[in-house]
């Protein structure tokens, strides 16, 4: 019997059991022991913790909101005081999602695609920002919609080791030289968990690999949920 017909097995067995009144996807609840009767510490320690479960991603959430708007509006900070005479609050912010909508609009437009491409020609020829221009452009045009091709299928790589599998997008196929001649390749990206613009480039031999049902938008919610958001698993293990 093989590593990954146990695999199989013990993930069948892992059916999903009746969810009680106090499992809850939205949030941690935290349940004092049925051992006794729930004293008032007990009762204040569970929903304290909760409490800070619940708190965590909302904390977390609402720093990077504010970091990331208090950056922008200290970086046009000197043009409300020219024009203004004062800093007005959330100008920046305003400013940067004005900018963000014309630079949208000339990405679909003739001559704002040449103004554009004559930039990334001045930025491309800049030796240290062009390695980091270019491997974020990559990125953003890997995970646009209207690249989806770029990802061609969501497979299963054996990751880190036997028996193990990773969800990985595959991204080409090509042929290895190999003793006995030819064999079939496949080029995958490896995300991480839980952001899924950086990973790895991995080449496995194709009869390694594994295909799923998943597509490539539940496959990027699964790496960032960590699996939280992973839905119908059955997709994933999907019958070679």
């Amino acid at each position: 019997m093989s590593r990954a017909f146990v695999f199989r097995i013990e993930y069948e067995a892992m059916e999903p059991k009746p969810r009680s009144p106090q499992d809850s996807v939205e949030f941690p609840l935290v349940v004092p022991s049925k051992e006794g009767k729930p004293g008032f510490f007990s009762y204040i320690r569970s929903r304290l913790i909760t409490g800070v479960l619940v708190a965590f991603p909302l904390v977390v959430t609402l720093f990077f909101g504010r970091f990331l708007f208090n950056l922008l509006d200290r970086w046009f900070y000197p043009w409300s005081m020219r024009f203004l005479g004062r800093p007005v609050p959330g100008l920046g912010a305003a400013i940067a999602l004005l900018l963000m909508f014309f630079l949208g609009v000339a990405a679909h437009n003739v001559l704002g695609r040449r103004l554009l491409r004559l930039g990334e020609a001045v930025l491309t020829r800049i030796p240290v920002l062009r390695p980091v221009y270019l491997g974020a452009r990559e990125v953003s045009r890997a995970f646009s919609r209207d690249r989806t091709q770029g990802f061609r299928r969501v497979v299963l790589i054996p990751f880190p080791c036997e028996g193990a599998w990773c969800v990985a997008f595959q991204t080409g196929e090509f042929e290895a030289k190999g003793p006995s001649g030819p064999v079939p390749m496949v080029a995958v990206f490896m995300p991480t968990t839980p952001n899924p613009t950086t990973g790895f480039f991995l080449a496995y031999p194709k009869s390694a690999v594994r295909t799923t049902d998943l597509s490539v938008e539940e496959a990027v919610k699964i790496v960032i949920s960590g699996g939280l958001a992973a839905g119908d698993l059955a997709k994933i293990f999907k019958e070679s």
